[in-house]
């Protein structure tokens, strides 16, 4: 009767069972930030290189005006956008568009204008050239309607007008008309219904009438449709105004008609279609399915509200399972490269990129905090919670199931379990912080066999059950004897956890590591490893004692010498709480940064993390498990991963990277040039560098079954002396190298997966930067030849002018040489800054990084300062001093230029020159103040004002600079650099120098 009660709890207080979805999701998003350019998508479709095409609205033209945005083609890489014009259209509006394929290497591109009719163009996307397919476009206007579909590779098209079908195939840039039939009487809008195909025949009917054909797989029409050919199981005969979808089962083809719940199977020796009774099973799915090519996999579209899920589903037999699903909006556009491994969802100015994988590993106990876990029986696990109590999880069934303990017939929670043991009569052995228990098989507390004991931490030995007390103090239990007793001179000694060889019990404490046997025990601690540090400890075969610790390392612990060997120390540096070796010795790791696998013999070291299924990374002490079939078992602080170590080893990824973009100034065409058709890719061995543009750029992408954004990829660049140190660089980044000396380079790079695994083979790419002109052997010469000549002829010169002159008349001249001289030094510094300055000039122009335009043109306004200066200098008789109200108005003027921002300048200057060690510095620290002001401090001021005052006060000087401008100070934002170079030349000055926070902006410098 006990038995009975207890089995009916059992089974009625189990939480739940699960059924898990093995399939990983990883999803990954672009927008305009990433280069998505496109705001209103109309259709994306895969190439054959696995290039995504998407044609669309291009959301930075006309922004705001309806109807009048550029249509633009991207293609996507998996990481990297780039951008394609259309072909002109000769203004044209276009309302929409789609691609279809053609064969291998091409795509067709078809456009609806809003009054004209459809145009036809041929991509070839090797070499991205886009051409138009006359012969199609210069068809009769008698073609109405043209619906295209594919059989054995072959792009085929039906094509009606009023009283026709048309059967014919697209070639390239040409189309030939294969067959026709007439309808039975003229139809004004003969709209065409979606193409039903198979390898064997195609069915085509119109969308609004009875009017259909067969077609062969040649594309000859084999005969017209009529209510004869389709029979359901009363024997009526009827005219389907539907064809909902066909698939294959065991090489027999299957339809959905109309309203109907069994399938119509086509009988191929009457060439009918008949209802198959007892068939409509799944109907509400598989009616709606969209199957592939082998009929072996389908998606259905299911709209709920302002959502719709996209489901992907296996079939078999007309049974569906579901694989996985995605939600998403409504409206959204959607391609696959790879049914059910991949998704791209579009829906406005966002890009959606979904990968799927198969875990093999399996979670259980999803939430819940796990610390013990042991082997029943076959696929069944006892698994111990921290406070939610015991379950019973099938790894098969995929059940989870609580237990629930009985002592006396009362319901009792045991929790805090840190060891399960189950013994050869089938009872088990469990604790909790107080009690240790013996359990029969239906998990009735047996309680002659039960003990009360002191901590949590147990080990057993044999027929002996050590405990521990995280306050101090060691004691065992014989399971025989029933005797509980603490071993001497253990007070002090907090076990962090046990291990033992059969032989030995071993401990993590926080004085070292413990070590017991036959009564007797010692302490060791060790000069290489605090330990406090020190967390798990277990023991295996192969390895001997192993000890882990918070920081990431695992030792060898030397049992003769008494010493720890340093085995492995983890990259992250994550605490290592549990460690097991799997049937060949590979060791695994349950740490706080994922699952990793350890191969000693080839030093490779696999993480796996939440991509590859670890539903928590955050490991649980205690809870690392091997069971006897290899299975290993690891706990976490939110469930129980599950896994056979021999299917999750590493394999090698069967993908290669490849170069999507290599840009460079193409001397030819006189530009800077963007190559990314995969014909230029593909041949590409060297780029030269013209002398004048020593930079380039590349973009690479990984294809395969592979998550783009979780690639790395590393990098250098070697000349033919040194071998630089790798960089690294994330997936969608382009690298670049600018200002390269002249000499030959090799690029090389690699793609490294998300542990660090080498992916493919190395990318290579010969880099030749040619020599600067004035750099040349005959130029030098020259220019050494010409130099030395005008040596002698200014030698000679000065010679004769020392003859004519008196010693007087040569102090003169010398003064007045010397003033020449520093005019036309003063000249020289003001050209070359304005040369340096107008370098500046044409890098903004030529940049598209706005950050960095703005960065130069900073640059630039310093540069114009200083160049003012040797100007007035220039002009003026004082070589040494400076006119500050020159200089003021000099500035000034500049940034009128420069901003468009109508700003009312109101000087009130002293008659005051500075020398050059002030006025440099004076005029750095006003061009900052006036920059800033115009950058930041006038967006919302209707009408700004700048107000500059300066005066001399004995020989002192007083500047005060006031702007009506929006002031505020982030304290906690990182001081700017105009700040910066104004604290610098306050510094200059040794001034004293005073902010205020007033209505505006006001700086007050003495000095």
């Amino acid at each position: 009767m006990k038995k009975l009660l207890f089995i009916f709890l059992f089974s009625h207080l189990a939480l739940w069972s699960q059924q898990e979805n093995t399939m990983l999701s990883s999803k990954n998003t672009f927008s305009s930030r990433e280069g998505y350019l496109i705001s209103n998508p109309y259709y994306s479709i895969y190439d054959t290189n696995d290039w995504l095409w998407i044609l669309g609205e291009n959301k930075l033209s006309s922004e705001h005006v309806i109807g009048e945005k550029e249509v633009i083609i991207q293609r996507f890489d998996g990481a990297n956008f780039f951008t394609l014009k259309i072909p002109d259209t000769f203004n044209k509006k276009i309302k929409e568009g789609h691609f279809f394929r053609h064969k291998k290497n091409g795509l067709y591109l078809k456009l609806y204008y809003k009054v004209a009719r459809a145009a036809l163009f041929f991509i070839n996307t090797e070499t991205l050239t886009i051409d138009i397919v006359e012969e199609y476009n210069t068809l009769n206007e008698k073609y109405i309607i043209s619906e295209e579909y594919y059989v054995n590779d072959k792009t085929r098209l039906i094509l009606t007008s009023k009283d026709k079908f048309y059967s014919a195939e697209l070639q390239g840039l040409s189309l030939k008309f294969i067959d026709s039939i007439s309808f039975e009487t003229p139809i004004a809008e003969p709209f065409l219904a979606q193409v039903r195909t198979t390898d064997e025949f195609s069915i085509v009917k119109l969308l609004f009438e009875k009017e259909g054909c067969f077609l062969d797989k040649d594309g000859k029409i084999t005969q017209k449709i009529t209510k004869n050919d389709f029979i359901d199981k009363q024997g009526t005969h009827f005219f389907p105004n539907r064809i909902h979808n066909v698939f294959k089962v065991k090489e027999s083809f299957y339809y959905y008609f109309d309203a109907y719940k069994n399938v119509f199977k086509y009988e191929k020796q009457e060439n009918k279609f008949v209802e198959i009774p007892n068939t409509s099973a799944n109907y509400e799915i598989n009616k709606f399915l969209n199957f592939d090519k082998d009929y072996k996999k389908a998606f259905l579209e299911d709209v709920v509200g302002d959502y719709e899920f996209f489901k992907f589903y296996s079939f078999n037999n007309f049974e569906t399972e579901l694989i996985t699903k995605v939600k998403i909006k409504n409206f959204s556009k959607k391609s696959y490269k790879e049914f059910g491994k991949d998704l791209i969802v579009l829906n406005g100015n966002r890009l959606e990129s979904y990968s799927f994988n198969k875990s093999k590993i399996k979670t259980f106990l999803k939430g819940r905090s796990i610390r013990t876990v042991k082997n029943l029986k076959g696929s069944k696990y006892i698994v111990a919670t921290d406070s939610e109590g015991v379950y019973i999880i099938d790894v098969k069934k995929n059940t989870e199931k609580k237990i629930q303990f009985l002592l006396d017939h009362k319901e009792i929670a045991i929790n805090f379990s840190r060891d399960i043991y189950v013994e050869k009569d089938n009872t088990i052995i469990i604790n909790d912080s107080h009690n240790l228990y013996t359990l029969d098989s239906d998990y009735n507390v047996i309680k002659e066999r039960s003990t009360k004991i002191i901590g949590e931490e147990i080990i057993k030995l044999k027929d002996t059950i050590f405990t521990a007390d995280q306050r101090g103090k060691v004691f065992k239990y014989s399971i025989k004897g029933k005797t509980y007793t603490k071993i001497a001179n253990t007070d002090a000694i907090v076990i962090k956890e046990f291990a033992t060889d059969g032989r030995k019990i071993f401990a993590t404490t926080s004085d070292g590591v413990f070590e017991y046997e036959n009564g007797t025990f010692n302490t060791y601690e060790f000069e290489n490893e605090k330990s406090d540090n020190l967390l798990s400890i277990t023991y295996e075969e192969e390895y001997g004692v192993l000890v882990s610790t918070k920081l990431g390392k695992i030792y060898k612990y030397d049992l003769k010498n008494k010493k720890l060997n340093l085995f492995y120390e983890d990259e992250l540096n994550a605490s290592i709480v549990g460690m097991v070796a799997d049937n060949n010795n590979n060791l695994w790791l349950n740490t706080y940064a994922g699952i990793v696998s350890v191969n000693p013999s080839t030093k490779k070291v696999v993480r796996f993390t939440r991509q590859e299924g670890v539903y928590e990374l955050e490991g649980n002490r205690f809870s690392t498990y091997k069971d006897a079939k290899g299975n290993i078992l690891m706990g976490s602080y939110k469930g129980l991963s599950f896994f056979d170590p021999e299917n999750l080893v590493e394999t090698s990824i069967e993908v290669q990277p490849k170069f999507t973009s290599i840009s460079f100034f193409d001397v030819e065409e006189n530009r800077w040039k963007v190559h990314s058709s995969p014909s230029f890719l593909k041949n590409v061995k060297k780029i030269t560098l013209p002398s004048l543009y020593q930079r380039f750029s590349a973009t690479v992408s990984v294809y395969g079954e592979i998550d783009a954004k979780e690639i790395r990829y590393r990098y250098r660049l070697l000349d033919e002396e040194n071998n630089l140190e790798w960089f690294t660089s994330f997936s969608g980044n382009e690298i670049l190298f600018a200002n390269l000396a002249a000499g030959a380079y090799t690029l090389q790079i690699e793609a490294l997966s998300a542990s660090k695994s080498k992916i493919g083979e190395r990318l290579e790419l010969k880099v030749v930067s040619e020599v600067v002109f004035y750099k040349r052997w005959g130029f030098m010469l020259l220019f050494i030849i010409v130099a030395l000549g005008i040596v002698v002829y200014v030698f000679y010169q000065y010679r004769l002018k020392q003859k004519l002159f008196s010693k007087n008349e040569i102090a003169l001249n010398e003064a007045r040489i010397k003033s020449a001289m520093m005019l036309e030094i003063h000249h020289r510094i003001k050209n070359n800054l304005q040369i340096v300055s107008g370098l500046l000039g044409l890098q903004m122009v030529h940049s598209t990084n706005e950050e960095l335009k703005l960065k130069l043109q900073d640059s630039q306004g310093r540069i114009e300062s200083i160049a003012g200066i040797h100007n007035v200098l220039y002009n003026s008789d004082n070589q040494n001093s400076i006119s500050v109200k020159n200089n003021v108005e000099n500035i000034i003027t500049y940034y009128k230029t420069l901003f468009p921002i109508e700003v009312t300048y109101t000087l009130n200057i002293e008659d005051v020159v500075l020398n050059m060690d002030k006025a440099t510095p004076f005029a750095l620290l006003l061009n900052e103040l006036i920059n800033n002001s115009n950058k930041h401090a006038f967006t919302k001021i209707k009408k700004p004002q700048i107000h500059v005052n300066f005066k001399k006060n004995g020989d002192k000087y007083t500047f005060e600079y006031f702007d009506n401008g929006n002031f505020t100070k982030d304290e906690e934002k990182k001081e700017s650099m105009g700040m910066r170079i104004i604290g610098m030349m306050n510094t200059q000055l040794k001034g004293n120098m005073n902010i205020e926070e007033v209505k505006g902006f006001k700086l007050t410098l003495h000095f």
